[in-house]
């Protein structure tokens, strides 16, 4: 089970705020008391409801440039933010994801646009646990295409495990180069 630090706590240190005397104290040990009373019906109906992972696009893998013989891109795909929901087993959780990749031409290009991207976990100290390549094509039509895509990841873990510390992370499978011109364009943003 991960934890973290409560940043909430340490410097500077805070001075406690004044009690309240009399019938302020009962009234709000009785508030308290039905508080609790009814969030304890809830809790026994519902149980631990951990969260899930975070889901995105990798920064520097997320766009992927169709070279040309002269070295300039033909076409330009795009992975899109992905949409995701998650759902606990007794074994682990399962998380689908669904995401668009968009692509745009040079004048004067057709067909299509092949791609290959991955999806990977990694685990609350970032280390990537699970990785899966995919390729898909993307039909062009007008100088523009986009296709979409859905995939399904397995993080095994017991019940009591929150993994909303878990990552699960697309990207475009590139070459370094391309890493490194998308490095260099991301860079100050």
């Amino acid at each position: 089970m991960t934890t973290r630090d409560d940043h909430n706590t340490g410097n500077p240190p805070r001075k406690a705020a004044a009690r309240p005397h009399g019938r302020a104290v009962i009234a709000r040990g009785l508030l308290a008391a039905v508080a609790l009373a009814g969030l304890a019906g809830c809790e026994s109906a519902k149980g631990f409801r951990p969260g899930c992972p975070n889901v995105g696009v990798l920064r520097d893998a997320g766009t992927y440039r169709v070279p040309g013989a002269d070295g300039a891109a033909l076409a330009t795909a795009v992975i899109n933010p992905p949409d995701a929901i998650c759902e606990y087993s007794d074994d682990g959780v399962t998380i689908g994801t669904s995401f668009t990749i968009s692509a745009r031409a040079a004048d004067g290009f057709g067909g299509t646009v092949p791609v290959e991207y991955f999806v990977a976990v990694t685990d609350p100290q970032r280390n990537v646990i699970a990785k899966q390549v995919f390729s898909t094509t993307i039909l062009m039509a007008g100088g523009s295409g986009a296709v979409g895509e859905e995939t399904e990841q397995f993080i095994p873990a017991p019940k009591t495990v929150d993994a909303r510390y878990y990552e699960v992370l697309v990207g475009f499978q590139l070459p370094p180069e391309q890493v490194e011109t998308n490095r260099q364009v991301n860079q100050g943003r």
